[in-house]
């Protein structure tokens, strides 16, 4: 264990003495801005924290999803993108292939039946929630 912060704290930090220390005694045409800089700080910090997840199980669920209908991306791409180091995101230009064929297979019709079209609902809804959860989680209160 280390006493050295990292990002993510150092951001929730700076965002709690702004809130606390800078915001009440600015002047009123000023601090909207300044809470558009804490809102921002914070979905910095979440996705720090949580981002690298969010996009590892998007990854995961995409690959599944896109081999169960015979969809799958080259077996290159997948690779690549399944031996992303767990420290790192995923390369985005292979979740961006990824998500491309998603949208090809949808538009080829591989999810309009069971079972494959309550996976992709189930996909679409789990990962909307985890970004959710990094841009707005107040949208989810109740939800999850």
């Amino acid at each position: 264990m280390t006493d050295i912060p990292d990002a993510s704290n150092l951001l929730v930090t700076a965002r709690e003495v702004l809130l606390a220390d800078i915001v009440p005694g600015l002047p009123k045409e000023l601090r909207h801005a300044a809470l558009m800089i804490a809102n921002a700080m914070a979905i910095a910090a979440r996705e720090h924290r949580d981002g690298a997840d969010a996009l590892r199980g998007e990854t995961a669920r995409l690959r599944e999803l896109l081999e169960a209908t015979g969809s799958a991306a080259e077996p290159a791409t997948i690779a690549a993108t399944a031996a992303a180091p767990a420290s790192r995101a995923p390369v985005p230009a292979d979740l961006d292939t990824l998500r491309r064929r998603l949208v090809e297979a949808i538009r080829g019709g591989a999810f309009d039946g069971p079972p494959h079209h309550a996976a992709l609902i189930e996909h679409l809804s789990r990962t909307s929630a985890d970004w959710t959860a990094i841009s707005n989680p107040k949208a989810l209160r109740g939800t999850r």
